[in-house]
């Protein structure tokens, strides 16, 4: 990589974790918290992000995640291999909810800004797609691709806020509540044996 690119690759990352910081202490990411917090101008700020939730977004984003085929590593039981992943994304959002709260915010502000939907989610859709790998080749195509995403429903910033702050459940039964709903899922869309 030439010696500018490089440059340009620290900056960025110095800007995404001066907002992360920001982040985990509560506080809203603005353009002139993140510069002073970085040891930057203004100006090289908004070269990199002129839009605050953008900012936020990205560095949400950029949080670094358990490769799945760690996470599933040893694990042969298809329905044990969902469950980490269910469970795993739910105790993510957990670790990191002060990030996760502001994606959230900025993500559905957006939308209702410009009118589209940003596409939120992904990893642990790609998650439950590999954690459930090794039935794919013995279900119908379309209950496949139901089930992973019914199975993205269970997990994530969504299901941690439902659990939180509209069922107001302790963790002990959050995780017991997604276990149930899994293994619903599971017996409903898991060829029988």
């Amino acid at each position: 990589m030439a010696p500018r690119t490089n440059q340009k690759n620290r900056t960025r990352e110095a800007l995404l974790a001066a907002a992360r910081e920001l982040m985990s202490e509560g506080e809203n990411v603005t353009l002139a918290k993140v510069a002073e917090r970085a040891r930057t101008g203004r100006a090289t700020v908004y070269r990199y992000f002129s839009d605050p939730g953008v900012l936020a977004l990205d560095a949400t984003l950029d949080i670094e995640v358990t490769p799945t085929e760690e996470l599933l590593e040893g694990v042969e039981d298809v329905r044990s291999r969902v469950h980490a992943v269910a469970r795993y994304y739910l105790d993510f959002s957990r670790e990191h909810e002060a990030f996760f709260r502001q994606f959230l915010a900025e993500s559905l502000k957006a939308s209702l800004q410009d009118g589209t939907v940003k596409m939120r989610g992904a990893r642990r859709v790609t998650a439950f797609d590999e954690a459930l790998e090794p039935v794919r080749s013995s279900m119908k195509r379309s209950d496949y691709k139901d089930l992973t995403r019914c199975l993205a429903m269970t997990t994530g910033m969504e299901q941690f806020v439902i659990l939180e702050d509209i069922l107001r459940v302790d963790q002990q039964t959050g995780y017991r509540l997604q276990q149930g709903l899994v293994n619903a899922l599971l017996d409903q869309y898991l060829p029988k044996a």
